[in-house]
């Protein structure tokens, strides 16, 4: 594990006790690899690598200040409208779609239109795309670990120019703010947003450029990768996408057509079937947190200068609630029971795809509406089928979450009245 020694912690209860730890100067702290360049590239100023207990504290309140359910309300139109386009296209002539291109180019429209704000014109988004792809791509270059600044980071490489042309945007608009005052991006409401705590500290135009960063990156790659699977697993399984389809016919009943905060909590079956995807399928890695004095995490030393990760995908497996010995409740075939999480003797007991403690995701709300607001429209409006069919399926490796190797490839036809 380039070169370090390292644990990974699996079990609730063993994370739990692990991360208590957390800001103390004889406990544990995330670690930056790399930190001469990934710090510069990802964003030193982002609240994920903030080591100070109290200006992480106060990082999160303002930041989570764009995370509120009111937030997230106001952004549930722009959501709405990308998730719109998404769908017109993949129900353009007679074409196979790939799944996976589908969810990035969402995300990544959210990114834009959501997130920072931008008014992009049609001509300008393939390059906005692009640059998201080129510069959280290229976070996983090892080059960016090396012990010294690359010459030329930000100017002759593709990461940097990447990071070089999103961060004038968003200066342009941050310019644009500071003239015409707030609107209803998420950038909006991290720059203007103050600290409950004394009434008037801001976050600094570094904090709220690097802090926007960070929720593009933590949102792009995970939702994606989540609607992905997703889209195969309903496909694996006709009863349970009739079902969302019978629960969406009933909310537009009572609510309408327009997706609405409200109409979206009344979405229970469809979070059932989220949250059971992101039980089957959650973040491969963790990030690293290095042990400042040694602890005792289930009766085992962690000693000084190790580093720990927490492993959800091993809790999730050895979750004794829904274990099988066979595996076969880790298994998308097998395994995949929505229902499950409406009884809470069936309920898992082991659920961490967002991570635990003081530097849980705090994109959570965000990503689920994200992936409710696709999954409500797509249901309304489409049914599909695999193209490649659903034996021997091929995942892909090395990556952060897995995604079926394919990408989900499908042809999509308009829902029949």
């Amino acid at each position: 594990s380039f070169g370090m020694p390292m644990v990974s912690v699996t079990g609730v209860e063993n994370i739990k006790s692990l991360l208590k730890n957390e800001f103390k100067s004889d406990g544990l702290n995330t670690y930056m690899m790399g930190k001469q360049n990934f710090g510069p590239i990802f964003g030193e100023e982002a609240l994920l690598y903030e080591p100070n207990a109290e200006k992480h504290g106060m990082l999160r309140r303002l930041v989570g200040s764009a995370m509120t359910p009111s937030a997230i309300g106001a952004a549930i139109p722009s959501i709405q409208e990308a998730a719109s386009d998404q769908i017109e296209k993949m129900l353009e002539g007679d074409q196979v779609v790939k799944m996976e291109k589908v969810f990035s180019d969402y995300t990544l429209d959210i990114a834009w239109r959501q997130i920072l704000g931008l008014d992009l014109k049609k001509e300008e988004v393939p390059k906005f795309r692009s640059a998201v792809e080129d510069w959280t791509g290229g976070l996983f270059n090892p080059l960016l670990l090396l012990p010294f600044r690359v010459p030329g980071l930000m100017k002759f490489t593709k990461i940097g120019r990447a990071r070089t042309y999103l961060v004038s945007r968003v200066e342009d608009k941050l310019d644009k703010l500071e003239k015409d005052g707030p609107d209803n991006s998420t950038l909006s409401k991290l720059y203007f947003a103050t600290d409950d705590s004394d009434g008037k500290t801001r976050l600094t135009r570094t904090q709220v450029i690097h802090n926007a960063f960070l929720l593009i990156f933590a949102g792009t790659e995970t939702s994606a990768s989540t609607l992905t699977c997703m889209s195969l697993i309903l496909a694996l399984h006709p009863g349970v996408w009739q079902k969302i389809k019978d629960e969406q016919s009933q909310i537009i009943s009572e609510y309408g057509e327009v997706l609405t905060q409200k109409s979206l909590e009344k979405c229970t079956y469809l979070e059932c079937v989220i949250k059971e995807t992101l039980r089957l399928k959650p973040l491969e890695v963790g990030e690293l947190r290095k042990i400042e004095e040694t602890v005792i995490v289930d009766g085992k030393q962690i000693p000084k200068g190790w580093f720990a990760t927490a492993n959800i995908k091993q809790t999730h497996l050895t979750d004794d609630v829904v274990y099988e010995e066979d595996g076969s409740h880790m298994d998308i075939k097998k395994g995949f029971k929505p229902e499950r999480w409406l009884d809470e003797s069936t309920k898992p007991g082991a659920w961490l795809p967002f991570g635990d403690g003081r530097r849980r995701c705090i994109g959570e709300k965000l990503a689920m509406a994200e992936m409710k607001v696709f999954l409500s429209m797509l249901a309304r409006k489409v049914d599909y089928q695999l193209v490649n069919g659903s034996d021997d399926i091929a995942w892909t490796t090395n990556t952060a979450m897995a995604r079926p190797l394919d990408g989900v490839e499908v042809k999509a036809y308009a829902t029949s009245a």
